[in-house]
C-alpha cells in the first residue's frame, strides 16, 4: 500500500536530495529528499520593542521563510500581549554499534562534522525511524498506474544491546520553519521479508499517472524490535505489465534501528560561540 500525498514543501536545510534514476522497461522517475530528525522548540515571540526577530540561536534556516504573525497576533503584541512561536530544530542522530565508553567526549572532527572513524555507513543506523519523501513519474504522456509500495527488507537483526551500541545526537543546523504533516508510515517489526505501508486517511491505491502528474509519497518507516537494512519497493503497471522498482539515495540501502535501553549521548551546537556542549537527549525527535 501506498500514500498518495499532497504536495510536500520542505524548507531549505531541512532534506537532502536523493538519487534520480531510470528504470529501463519501461522508464521510470524516482527521486526524493532524506528528512532529518527535528525537536519543536517554542519560544515567546518578539514584542513590539524588541530588536531581533528571535534569539541567535533560533535563526530560521537558510532559505526558510520568517515567521509572520497572523493579524491578529499582531494586534495583541500592540496591546503587550506575547505570542508563542514555534520552530523546528533539526538533529543528526545515529544508533551506532559502538559501546557508550567510545563517546567519552564530543565525536566530531575540526569541520563540526561527525568523526567518520565513530559513524559512518558502516556503523551507524537511523535512530527507530527513517523519514523519506519519494516522487514518482513517468517520463513520458503514457498513463502508468503505481499499483503498490512496501518495504523489501533486506536484512534483519536483533535490536542492538546496550553494552555494544550507542544513541547519539548533534544538533548544529539552524532551527526554522518545518516539513508538512506525514502521510503514511511502515513497521519493520515482524518475521515477514516485506513490510506493509499503512496509507493515511483520504489516501489510496492504485493512483493513476499521466501528462507529467507526480505522485508525492511522504513515508515513515518505524522500528522499535529490529536492526534492519531495507528499501522501498514500487510496485507499477504499463501497457498491461507490472514493474517493480527499488529505491535508494546515492546507491546506499536504509538502516533502521531500535534504540530501546540503549545509552544516549547528544552534543548541542551553540551558533553565537560555535561551542559545542553536551546535553539531555531530546526523546521527542524519535516520535
Amino acid at each position: 500500500m501506498l500514500v498518495a500525498a499532497i504536495g510536500l514543501g520542505i524548507a531549505a536545510g531541512f532534506g537532502w536530495i536523493g538519487d534520480l534514476f531510470k528504470d529501463e522497461k519501461p522508464p521510470l522517475y524516482v527521486s526524493g529528499t532524506r528528512s532529518p530528525l527535528a525537536a519543536v522548540t517554542t519560544v515567546p515571540a518578539p514584542q513590539p520593542s524588541a530588536v531581533s526577530s528571535a534569539p541567535a540561536n533560533l535563526t530560521p534556516a537558510p532559505g526558510a521563510p520568517s515567521p509572520v504573525p497572523s493579524a491578529g497576533q499582531a494586534e495583541a503584541e500592540k496591546q503587550g500581549i506575547s505570542y508563542q512561536q514555534e520552530y523546528l530544530c533539526p538533529w543528526k542522530a545515529w544508533v551506532v554499534n559502538k559501546p557508550p565508553s567510545a563517546f567519552g567526549s564530543l565525536p566530531v572532527g575540526k569541520d563540526n562534522q561527525p568523526d567518520p572513524a565513530l559513524i559512518n555507513d558502516r556503523t551507524a543506523a537511523d535512530p527507530g525511524v527513517t523519514h523519506l519523501v519519494i516522487d514518482v513519474q513517468p517520463v513520458d504522456s503514457r498513463p502508468m498506474l503505481v499499483k503498490e509500495l512496501r518495504i523489501k527488507i533486506l536484512k534483519r537483526s536483533p535490536a542492538p544491546a546496550a553494552a555494544t551500541a550507542t544513541l547519539v545526537g548533534l544538533q548544529s543546523g539552524q532551527c526554522g520553519e518545518g516539513p508538512a504533516t506525514l502521510e503514511a508510515a511502515a513497521d519493520l517489526d515482524g518475521t515477514a521479508d516485506f513490510a506493509t505501508v499503512r496509507v493515511t486517511e483520504g489516501s489510496s491505491l492504485p493512483q493513476e499517472l499521466a501528462d507529467g502528474r507526480t505522485l508525492h509519497i511522504d513515508l515513515r518507516v518505524r522500528t522499535r524490535a529490529c536492526d534492519c537494512v531495507w528499501v522501498p519497493e514500487i510496485v507499477w503497471g504499463q501497457d498491461g505489465k507490472v514493474h517493480r522498482t527499488e529505491f535508494r539515495i546515492d546507491g546506499k540501502d536504509f538502516h533502521t534501528a531500535a534504540t530501546a535501553g540503549l545509552q544516549r549521548k547528544a552534543w548541542v551546537m551553540d551558533l553565537d560561540t560555535m561551542a559545542w556542549s553536551e546535553r539531555s537527549f531530546d526523546e521527542s525527535i524519535l516520535k
